[in-house]
């Protein structure tokens, strides 16, 4: 029976943190290693005072972990979505400077060399070899899996090129992935869940809870009750215990510490979730999108609606967009345009439709088209905005700068 343990928090500084995280740990058994090489990964798909602050590690939670494992031979490692450099979003997160006043190494994954791991998986330098993982996972939403927990988040331990390539079969991506270097311990912060959005720009709502194990499945299951969804209905679960890597019934895990199973039912009651689809979102009558019933939520679409709720928090309105029909997965004859200006936006490689008489005809191509990408063109392309100089030069000097790095 795997254990896990629920800790309230009932502040945020990083010595009640780590006295709840010592509690957990000592509930669980699980030994406090002495002179071992460990990577700490923070959660930090993206940071950004006015687009994404609450995406990231609290810091608080950063110290506390510093200090519970000082004894031992610590480097912290993050990545970010792909397309979004990682080197710029931990200085915005404010990993940079707080590594540089303790002396920790900081190592942005994107930037190290890959290593194959198993058939198809590659994983950055240095992350396998490490003595043990300690995962600083967010519970937030999710545009591609409803919620974000330890398995979304085990998925940026992937290099950037296999992360991409894991969209379109999302659900059967994390389950491959849980094989590469499982985490020794799992922190997962509650102590503000984002809701009424996705993995970069929800809400966020206090728990004050972490929730402490060493199974992402097992993590996940009763983050999903904190969450406000029933763990059979996630699409990776539902596949796990498909698969038999879990029990479909929650008596398989024990909860330890401050709250009980109901409790955690009764606080995911407070979670509102954002609509998924992104044919139903909330766009001017100018705009509208086309999705083939063939085109799964975890692709393109939750790239879409992330990067919508994104513009959304930065307070960029699409109201005076021009006329445009967006397309995702294959459909027929789109309606005609009503002005001579209008744009079909066909997202992907499998956008197909009959777009006669739209004057300009966008395609972003690819199997999955990130976040990062559709963040900066698609704004650009409704004549809304130019994210380019929303983010400003230090954003772009760092994109350039990753890709030099790439390159090389």
């Amino acid at each position: 029976m795997e254990r896990i343990f629920v800790a309230y928090v009932p502040a945020s500084s990083p010595e009640d943190v780590k006295h709840a995280i010592h509690r957990g740990i000592q509930a669980l058994g699980i030994p406090v290693p002495t002179r071992r090489r460990i990577l700490i990964q923070p959660a930090c798909p993206w940071a950004h005072p006015r687009f994404a602050p609450h995406a990231f590690t609290p810091l608080a939670l950063l110290e506390a972990v510093r200090v519970l494992f000082s004894d031992n031979v610590l480097v912290i490692g993050a990545s970010s979505l792909p397309g979004f450099p990682s080197r710029y979003a931990l200085k915005q997160a404010g990993y940079w400077a707080w590594a540089r006043r303790h002396r920790v190494p900081l190592w942005p994954l994107d930037e190290r060399p890959a290593q194959r791991s198993g058939e198809e998986a590659l994983v950055p330098q240095g992350v396998r070899e490490a003595d043990g993982l300690i995962a600083l996972p967010r519970l937030t939403g999710s545009g591609f899996l409803g919620f974000a927990g330890a398995a979304r988040h085990h998925l940026f331990l992937l290099s950037p090129s296999s992360h991409l390539q894991a969209y379109p079969r999302l659900p059967e991506a994390l389950i491959d992935a849980l094989t590469v270097r499982p985490p020794d311990l799992i922190v997962l912060d509650a102590t503000q869940v984002l809701h009424r959005g996705g993995e970069l720009a929800g809400e966020p709502i206090p728990f004050s809870l972490l929730i402490i194990g060493t199974n992402i499945l097992a993590v996940d299951r009763i983050a999903a009750v904190l969450y406000g969804l029933d763990p059979r209905e996630v699409p990776w679960i539902r596949l796990a215990i498909q698969r038999g890597l879990a029990s479909p019934s929650m008596e398989d895990l024990q909860i330890l510490g401050d709250l009980s199973l109901e409790d955690l039912r009764h606080l995911g009651e407070k979670i509102v979730h954002a609509d998924p689809l992104p044919e139903r979102y909330a766009w001017p009558p100018q705009v509208r999108v086309y999705r083939s019933e063939a085109e799964p939520l975890w692709n393109i679409p939750g790239a879409l609606m992330e990067t919508l709720w994104v513009l959304e928090r930065g307070g960029i309105s699409l109201a005076k967009a021009r006329e445009a029909a967006i397309v995702i997965g294959p459909i027929g004859e789109l309606p005609r345009p009503r002005t001579d200006t209008a744009a079909a936006i066909l997202l992907g490689d499998s956008a197909r439709a009959d777009y006669r008489g739209y004057s300009r005809i966008v395609r972003l191509p690819g199997r999955h088209v990130p976040v990062a990408r559709l963040l900066l063109d698609l704004p650009y392309i409704l004549q809304v905005a130019s994210m380019r100089s929303e983010l400003g030069w230090g954003f772009l000097w760092e994109s350039v700068r990753y890709a030099l790095r790439r390159r090389s």
